[in-house]
């Protein structure tokens, strides 16, 4: 009867561990939600790139050009990328320096890649980037993932600066 309280014991204990392990932490999906503009931003400067070097009828402006390089250059010279500023800046981006067809082109990007990442998500692979960023934005330090080329964010954003050169 003992051998049987302890086995018992010991499932409770271990069932137990394995729900703490596998319960997301409040502060780490709250962070995630709030910087998921930051991550939108840098997608950003992805989608751009792939329209204005796949459809020439898409292309950007020379002052377009100009704007975009200008809010580059300011998030590479940033240590903390703050969701405020991230939502003000793709806000201005998307509605007041693109056109209504490059818009829509960069929609249809990003719908395609949301699309992408739920497949992914479903067969099991995941497409969450870890919390090693998050974790850094929780205690106030560097944030700034757009500029991680080791990140596709990274490369897409790196891709433009250097076609904007």
């Amino acid at each position: 009867m003992k051998k049987i309280a302890s086995l018992v014991t010991v499932l409770v204990i271990m069932t137990v561990g394995l729900f703490a392990q596998t319960e997301p932490d409040p502060a780490v999906q709250e962070a995630k939600e709030e910087t998921a503009v930051v991550y939108d931003l840098g997608r950003f400067f992805g989608y751009v790139h792939g329209m204005t070097t796949e459809n020439p009828k898409l292309a950007l402006t020379d002052d377009q050009k100009s704007e975009i390089r200008e809010i580059m250059d300011r998030i590479k010279g940033m240590k903390r990328v703050e969701p405020a500023w991230a939502e003000e800046t793709l806000e201005y981006l998307e509605l007041d320096l693109l056109s209504p067809a490059q818009l829509m082109e960069v929609d249809r990007r990003a719908i395609e890649w949301q699309n992408s990442r739920e497949t992914s998500s479903t067969a099991g692979t995941g497409a969450g980037s870890g919390t090693g960023p998050i974790s850094s934005y929780l205690a106030g330090g560097p944030f700034n993932p757009i500029i991680d080329e080791t990140k596709t964010i990274g490369q897409g954003f790196a891709a433009l600066y250097k076609y904007l050169d």
